[in-house]
């Protein structure tokens, strides 16, 4: 099955953007503009082709010549706005018209902004730039709000079932103690004290959780062979009696915060040693490739694997795909991981099949 890569993909693309202008000379003049500053460009000649093509792709900002032949502007920034799939694309205006009345109903319509012809390379790319900053920031500020709403949704949930859990053994217990029944009694305390403990240690990883989400950043070279081979030497002590064999390529140096680097890099080996603890011999692999300008790093187990289609679900919290009696774990680590790489401006993948094991890929941007 195919991976799924959305994180992986809002990450390493450019921006997109459409210029809407019947103008020929326009369209070269902006496009050589918006290419040279690294922007993937897009043309449409008419109002009726940009929003034909508002149908299958979303560019990330839109510049609108006011006066065209077929629909005007104005006309084509309304519908834009009224359409729920596209009204959150900015929209600047070109024109040669300043009649306040005319800027009024731009604004009316939804611009975020006017640009007056003739205009310079400086000022049309400097306008470009400022409200594409403005969308990225609110796209941000709108997946930020859904991840807490997500968040707030699975702690509420997943720390109220233990509870829930506690809550009847309690009653349970009280009346074995009214009948004597010592047994159990002493039973039911155990019960009760495994079911504190579950809550005392998802508790702990959802501070660990916090602090790391907002721990200060010290940024600094650091050697992947190095950290690699530390972090598994010391989970490899924990594993009694077990084949496993361990192998790496040259994995270089990255720029990273060495407290949070090395968070990744052992949730992620610690999840290859426990996954692969039913095989006859554990096989873990880790490589690196260099992609000018990012570096990823993969690591691969050859261990129970996991349904593709699930695979969004891992990078939230508390999510899993074991139940806890077939494979130990809190549910936090590969959040962690994904919190990880998004602070130091990188992204996270992850691909396999049931019973076939699983690569995980962070990638680094130089």
């Amino acid at each position: 099955m195919a991976a799924k890569h959305s994180d992986m993909e809002s990450f390493m693309r450019v921006a997109e953007i459409l210029i809407v202008d019947d103008q020929p000379d326009q369209i070269r003049f902006a496009g050589e503009i918006l290419k040279s500053a690294g922007y993937r460009v897009y043309v449409a000649t008419s109002g009726k082709r940009a929003l034909s093509f508002l149908e299958t792709r979303k560019p990330d900002l839109i510049v609108l010549d006011i006066k065209m032949e077929d629909i005007d502007g104005i006309t084509v920034c309304g519908k834009i706005k009224n359409n729920p799939d596209t009204k959150e694309i900015p929209v600047i205006f070109l024109t040669t018209e300043k009649s306040p009345e005319v800027i009024r109903k731009g604004f009316e319509a939804g611009c975020s902004d006017y640009i007056c012809k003739p205009y310079i390379r400086e000022e049309y790319l400097a306008r470009v730039q400022v409200h594409l900053k403005i969308h990225q920031q609110n796209k941000m500020l709108t997946n930020a709000n859904e991840e807490l709403n997500m968040f707030c949704s699975a702690v509420s949930h997943d720390l109220r079932s233990p509870l829930q859990v506690m809550g009847m053994l309690i009653d349970a217990l009280n009346d074995e103690i009214i009948n004597e029944n010592k047994e159990e009694v002493i039973k039911i305390s155990d019960m009760i004290s495994a079911k504190a403990g579950e809550l005392d240690t998802m508790i702990k990883r959802l501070l660990e959780f916090s602090r790391m989400c907002n721990a200060k950043m010290n940024m600094q070279q650091l050697d992947m062979d190095e950290i690699f081979d530390t972090e598994y030497e010391e989970l490899e002590k924990l594993e009694k009696d077990r084949k496993i064999n361990y192998f790496h390529g040259e994995l270089g140096t990255i720029s990273g915060d060495e407290v949070l680097i090395r968070m990744v890099v052992k949730n992620i080996l610690s999840n290859a040693l426990k996954y692969t603890r039913k095989c006859n011999t554990a096989v873990i692999s880790v490589s690196m490739e260099y992609d000018k300008p990012f570096k990823r790093i993969s690591v691969t187990d050859n261990g129970a694997g996991f349904d593709e289609e699930y695979s969004d679900k891992l990078f939230n919290v508390f999510q899993r795909l074991h139940s806890s009696s077939e494979f130990e774990g809190s549910g936090v680590g590969l959040a962690i991981v994904k919190k990880v790489m998004q602070r130091h401006g990188g992204a996270v993948a992850i691909r396999g099949s049931v019973g076939k094991g699983v690569t995980i890929t962070l990638t680094f941007r130089e």
